[in-house]
Order: structure tokens, then sequence, then C-alpha cells
């Protein structure tokens, strides 16, 4: 062979090559383009946190025998945070806001130092058993759980509560160990939920005796682990189910912003209101706190015209003074609701987008606890308000 054809041969080879390199460049970027998704990369930081509850086990195991042992449980920090975890639909009665207190030696502090001021030098001296919620180590904390805002792009307050509800599920499966059960609220959406409320406030504790079912061997850590997996899990259904609809909400807010429409977005929770309002989303989007299923509050009386957007980050029940005010108006319509209104499922100006978690807003069971515990809509719930910002702007 000529050295000719030699070099002919090696030039093909070497553009075969490259050839197969850049197609397998291009399959390894379809992962990234899709960790674009605000979901997806909120799943991964759950799933994240998930992997990581064990590390947990030791503090949880501390702060339960404390409470159990008659310690009290304080929220404190980012006002958001302190909101998330205090009078919640899943989350713990015993929970107090610490304020401007300073705890006892016996008491448990879960901080949410994400955007707050830093812990009091009393609080650090006071003895308490101090977890902290932030991607880097907090200063005075006994123990720091990250949520991995960094390392994924999300928003480092809503990161903070991903192992903030992991800690509490492995918390409360702690207590439940040591013989006693620390009651957790019921949603007030359900029948049950204010008589439950009522009847452990009559007793002024909220504390039931429990034993633990000696079958069970697994780790105090796997009521953690359950809840990321079940949050990852609906954070992945809706990015495969309610795609299209998110990336039509996207392009309708894209539209309106280029035709100088308003956008409104209103929220509700203990934690998205705070979280939305405070952020970028709050720059571009006019946000307002309302409550579509509470009756006694006035719908939004903004002034709708054609073009405008009105995303509605609700709960269990559909925005129906929207529907009323907005609509004839003009306005296009995008809620996140439990509940579909049937009335407009064909109306081309109206995008339901299914939150896909339960009705009663909790998905972790212990045996021999009446009710679950543990919810996901303000995780869930906000990273749909996210993503919906994030296709509205790119």
């Amino acid at each position: 062979m000529t050295s000719t054809k030699i070099a002919q041969r090696s030039n093909v080879n070497c553009h075969r090559v490259f050839t197969l390199l850049l197609i397998a460049a291009l399959f390894l970027a379809i992962p990234a383009l899709a960790s674009d998704s605000y979901l997806l990369r909120v799943a991964n930081a759950v799933e994240q946190v998930g992997k990581e509850c064990n590390t947990m086990e030791a503090s949880a195991q501390e702060a339960a025998t404390r409470l159990v042992a008659g310690g009290k449980l304080f929220a404190a920090g980012n006002p958001a945070f302190v909101s998330e975890l205090s009078g919640r639909a899943g989350g713990l009665m015993l929970v107090q806001s610490l304020g401007d207190a300073t705890p006892a030696a016996g008491d448990v502090v879960m901080f949410g130092a994400e955007q707050a001021a830093p812990l009091s030098e009393a609080v650090i001296k006071s003895g308490a058993h101090i977890v902290a919620f932030a991607d880097a180590k907090v200063p005075g904390a006994t123990t720091t759980f990250s949520g991995h805002a960094s390392e994924y792009k999300i928003s480092p307050t809503l990161a903070a509560i991903i192992p903030a509800w992991a800690y509490t599920g492995i918390l409360i499966k702690s207590c439940a160990r040591l013989g006693k059960m620390p009651v957790t609220y019921e949603t007030i959406g359900l029948p049950g939920g204010y008589p439950r409320i009522q009847q452990y406030q009559a007793k002024g504790g909220f504390w039931i005796d429990y034993t633990s079912d000696p079958a069970d061997a697994s780790p105090v850590s796997d009521l953690g682990a359950e809840f990321t997996r079940s949050v990852s899990a609906s954070l992945h259904r809706i990015e495969t189910e309610e795609r299209a609809k998110l990336d039509q909400s996207g392009q309708w807010a894209a539209q309106a912003l280029k035709d100088n429409k308003t956008i409104y977005m209103y929220c509700m929770g203990h934690f998205i209101p705070d979280e939305i309002s405070k952020s970028e989303i709050a720059a571009k989007f006019k946000v307002n706190t309302w409550n579509s299923g509470f009756t006694s509050l006035t719908p939004p009386e903004d002034p709708f015209i054609t073009g405008d957007i009105a995303i509605h980050i609700g709960y269990q029940h559909p925005p129906h003074g929207l529907f009323e005010r907005a609509l004839p108006a003009g306005a296009k319509i995008v809620y996140v609701d439990v509940l579909q209104h049937r009335d407009t499922k064909s109306d081309p100006n109206v995008i339901w987008i299914d939150p896909m978690w339960p009705w009663d807003d909790a998905v972790v069971r212990l045996k021999g606890y009446d009710i679950p515990m543990l919810p996901p809509s303000g995780i869930v719930n906000t990273a749909i308000a996210w993503e919906i910002y994030r296709l509205a702007i790119d």
C-alpha cells in the first residue's frame, strides 16, 4: 500500500472517530439539557438529601431524648423556614417559634440559616441542641445539614426545607422508639382537621404513648428517606406528565413580558408566599398572597386586561375568584391545585397543573399512628413556581 493510500485511510479513520465522538457528546448533552428544568434540579437535591438521611440519625436521637424528657422544640432563623415548620399540615404540633427568646439547656432548635441573622451568643451558649439547615456549616450550631442549593442551582431557602422535613421524619421515629409519639397536624382541608387540633389543644399536650412494632428493625432514618422518595417521585411525575402544560405556561408568561403585560402570581401556604415575594420572581411578576380555599378571603381585585397572565400557586381548591374576574377581562389563567375546575377543562385560556401530591398533604406513615405525616406541598409547589418563572425569562 502506498504512503498516499495509508494517509487517506488514516484520515478516514480519524474522521469516523471524530464523528463518533461528536455523536456521543450530543447524547451526553441530552441529560444536561433536561437538568435545566427546575423540577429536576429540585428532585436531584431531594434525592441527595435522601442518600444522607443516615447522617441525621445521631442528631435526631439526641433531639428525641431531650424532647421526650420534657424539652421544647423551636423553629428559628429565616421567617419562611419558621412558618413552614410551624402549624403545618403534616408537621409537628409541638413546634414553637423561638423569636427573641433563649432556649433552655434541654431544648432543641431547628435553625433555617439561609438569609437569616446569625445565631445569637445567648442561643449558642444555652446548651440547646441546635440543628441548622444550610449549604455551609453554621457557626454555633451543633450540626448542619445541607439541601445542596449551590450544587443543584436552586433557591437556598427552598433547599433548606428539604433536609428540615427529612430530619423531622427521623426525629418522629426516634421519639416513637422511646415510647412517645409527637402529634402531627392533619390538614384542615379534611373534616377531622380542626377537631383534631382542638382535641390536643384542650389536653394541653402534643404527645401520645406509642409502642413500636417489635418486628420493625428498620433504621430511624427510613422515615426521612421515604419522604424524599415520595417528593422526588412527584417532581419526576410532574416533569413527565405536565411538561407540555408547563411549557405552554412559560410561553404565555414570556409573551406577556414581551408585550409589557402584567403577570400576577398568587400564592398561599406557609413557606411559599415569603419565598416568592422576596426572590427575583417578584421583580418580574406582581406577587400577592391569596388562599382560594378560604371563602372568607376576598378574591383578587387587580385590574386584569387582555394579555395579562394570572398564576395561582394554590393548594387544594381551584381559584374560582380568578375564573370569575380574570377570564372575562381577557386574561389567561394558570393554576396549581389538587382539584381541577371541571367547567374550564376545555377553555383554551386556562391551564391546570397537577402538583401530584395527595389531598391530605402528607406522604409518610408510621405503623400504629392514625394519620400520614410530612408535607410535600411546600417543596413541590415552590419548584413549579420557579419553573414557570425560569421558562418565562429564558
